[in-house]
Formats: structure tokens, sequence, C-alpha cells
């Protein structure tokens, strides 16, 4: 059993009483068994590695709520285009000529990008094949995750290697829950995945209903992106997203959807009382030009709120820092500039992303008994001074960096250490990405 003392962190907790404290953190296995305020508490105990954190903040690690790591290959290549442009050009293409090689690269590209930029969970949405790659990397690489195979059974301008039937998408889905669901210590988790009301059925949403509550797993989607996506619902469902997926029995506590820019007061109620929680994205709806999504009016609403950077070609950095940052300017400049403070940015990518994942009982936050993700950042750099504790939350949204990372744990295991991935080549990874996709084009030619 592993025993390691964080020494003198700013302790950045993210508890109930939101308490930030220079102190120590004690990590016993997979677990934090103790913090304190007092060094002299653990000066009796016998560890496997003691570390200095006196320059650094310490934070739970950090939870992006909505990725596609199966898109981390097509970065930088699909550029200004809005939402369904960029799918059916770009996108649905390239995804329906991934094979698992160049699954497996994508994937742990971009995992290689979140464990050094302090992201230690996940919701993942795959593609329609080779989520079974997309977990092993996940296994292998320490990260926690909730993810699964993307369904589509419908829709406009979709290439046939992502079309398939309700069936063999339900079955396909089935078989990844009893294959992946609680592996790798609990890590990871299994969700379904329709893409969006536009590319799947009434048959197959209701039937996704029903298997998320015979299962008892989350229920992830796309909703309410883009206009165009909302009249074109209006139009042949006479309901909005939030409405049509409610209708069909997908929402409540163990949904969550992506996106949101274009809920109205309505819906927000709605997404309130079903808890039903929203993924912000504000990097990719500003690069697709969807829009700014109505997040204050979200949260004063009570509706459940996490972030994610959504997939590298529409973004293209998988960098929550940007996130946070980009999410308190863009609802300033909606809602005034007192609009969305610091500190519940900083809940949105810790606690409250966990409670969006059904997963805050054991992380989100610095507690004895959590489990032992977090991250530690150096903010004794010249762009994070001069400094001012008073207000730790808005350092860490608006004037530290991804780059400012120096270790993330998650499980109890650093996965992240002075600049290297634990475990993984990543100039190997890179040399591959560049070979995969390579070939990967000329399929999408082909």
């Amino acid at each position: 059993m592993a025993l390691i003392l964080f020494k003198n962190a700013l302790l950045v907790t993210m508890n109930p009483a939101r308490e930030i404290f220079r102190g120590d953190v004690l990590v016993r296995d997979d677990r934090i068994a103790n913090i304190n305020k007092t060094p002299e508490a653990h000066q009796h105990e016998k560890f496997d590695r003691v570390i200095d954190a006196g320059r650094w903040a310490i934070l739970p690690g950090f939870i992006q709520t909505h990725l596609h790591l199966c898109q981390t290959l097509f970065r930088n290549q699909a550029e200004d285009l809005p939402l369904l442009d960029w799918l059916q050009k770009k996108i649905w293409p390239f995804e329906a000529a991934h094979n698992e090689a160049s699954m497996r690269a994508a994937a742990r590209l971009g995992i290689a990008e979140l464990l050094a930029g302090g992201t230690t969970a996940i919701l993942d949405m795959g593609s329609v094949h080779h989520y079974d790659v997309i977990f092993d990397e996940l296994q292998k690489s320490g990260m926690r995750a909730v993810g699964g195979k993307c369904l589509m059974d419908s829709g406009e301008n979709v290439p046939a290697g992502l079309l398939e039937t309700s069936q063999s998408a339900l079955r396909e889905s089935e078989r990844l829950f009893k294959t992946w669901q609680g592996a790798a210590n609990g890590r990871l988790r299994y969700a379904l995945a329709p893409r969006f009301a536009l590319s799947c059925t009434e048959a197959l949403l209701r039937e996704v209903s029903a298997m998320a509550q015979a299962l008892g797993c989350m229920i992830h989607t796309h909703a309410a992106e883009t206009a165009a996506e909302e009249e074109i619902l209006l139009r042949r469902k006479k309901l909005r997203s939030v409405g049509f997926l409610r209708e069909m029995g997908i929402a409540g506590a163990r949904c969550c959807f992506a996106h949101g820019v274009q809920v109205n007061e309505d819906e927000i109620s709605l997404l309130a009382q079903d808890r039903t929680a929203m993924a912000h994205c504000p990097g990719s709806n500003s690069k697709l030009a969807s829009g700014i999504a109505p997040i204050v009016k979200m949260q004063r609403a009570g509706v459940r709120l996490g972030l994610g950077a959504d997939g590298a070609p529409c973004n293209n950095r998988l960098d929550i820092f940007a996130e946070m940052r980009l999410a308190g300017l863009l609802q300033k400049l909606r809602y005034g500039a007192t609009a969305l403070p610091a500190q519940t940015i900083v809940e949105m990518a810790t606690i409250g992303g966990a409670a969006c994942l059904n997963w805050d009982d054991d992380i989100g936050s610095l507690e004895a008994g959590k489990k032992a993700d977090l991250v530690a950042i150096n903010l004794e750099t010249p762009h994070a001074h001069p400094r001012n504790d008073q207000n730790i939350y808005a350092e860490i949204v608006y004037a530290a960096k991804s780059s400012d990372v120096r270790l993330t744990m998650i499980d109890g295991r650093i996965c992240y250490e002075k600049g290297e991935v634990i475990g993984m080549d990543v100039d190997a990874t890179v040399t591959q990405v560049k070979t995969e996709l390579a070939k990967l084009l000329q399929r999408t030619m082909g």
C-alpha cells in the first residue's frame, strides 16, 4: 500500500465549506487518507514519498463533461465551418474512415494532453465503432472516465460506415457495458451516447431511455447546440431538442447534455426540474459560431453544470484552463462584469462536473475518504504575479495556464509529473498520430 505526503500546499479543497488553507494531503493507496493544517500531524508516519508542495496550489482534479477522444486525430483538419457542414463535410467522413490503429492513436494523444493539463475525469462520446480501443487506452493511462460508443441510425449525409440499425447499436452498447462497466478499479463507467436528435430515430431514443434505466447507466447526448438544429427539429417534430428528448424519455439525473446554447427560459426550467445536467463548451461554441450559452441563467435556475473542451477539431485544444477562462469572459460579455464569478467556474470544473457524472460522492473535492484525484499547479510564475490569494479562484481561472500543471494524480497514482506522462512515450505517440492521420486521409479520399 502506497503512502504519499504532499507537504505545505495551498489547498483549494472545493469541499462543502469551500475551505482554502495551507496544509498537507496524505494519500494512502487510491484515497485521500487525511488533510491537515498542522504538519506535525503526519510526522510519525513512514511514507513511500514526501513531496514538497510549498510552491503549489493543489485542487481536486479537473473534470471535463464533454469530449470526443475519437476526434483528436482530426485536430486542425476542419476549419471555418458551422456545425452541420463541419459534421457532414469533415468529421463524419473522418470518423467513418477510422480503424482500430487510428482510433488508438487518437485516444492516446488526447489522453496525453488531458493528463498534462490536469484533467483527471472525463465524459467521452465515441464514434460508432472501435470503442473498446478507447476504453483500453483509458485503462492503461490511469484516466477516470464515463464513456460510450456513439449511436446513429438516421440522418442526412451520414456516411454508410457510421449508419447502423437501432438493434445493432443497442446490442453493441450492451456488450460494451458488460465488458467495461466498473473496470480498472472502478475508474471506467459506461454511458449510452445517442449522437443528437437529428441522427437517431424515435425508436432508438426510446430504447436508449429504457436501456439506461435497466442498466443503471448515464445517457450523454448533444442538445440545443445550434439554431439550425432547433429549426429542423421544430419543423419535423413540432418540438425543440430539449422538449423532444424529454418526450423520448431522455431527461433526468442520469442524463448529461452537451452545449445548450439555444435553450430558452422554459427549457432551462425543465432542465432544472428534471435534474438534467448540461456540459458547457465555450471554446467549441465560439469556434463553430454556435453562440453563447445562457450559463448564468442556467446556474441561477439550479441546472447542474460542467465544462468540457468538446473535440480537438472544433476547439482546437482539450485545455480546461482555456475553457474556464473563456466561460467567464463570454458570460461577462453577455450578462455584465459581475456575471459568473471565478469560484462558480472552478466549481463547474471540479465538484460540479463530478455531480454531472453522478460521481461527486467519490471525486470533485479534496476530502478525507474520497478518491485521490488531484492536480498540483505552480502559481509562482511571472504570469501569475503579483499574487492575490484572497481570490485564488480568479488566479486559477484568469491567470493560470495548463502549462503550470506540475503533477496530476488519479486513484492515488501519479499519471503526469515534471512534463512527463507516466507510462507513455509521447514522442512515439505523436509519430504514430502523423502516420495514422496520413493513412486515414487516404482512406477518406479513396
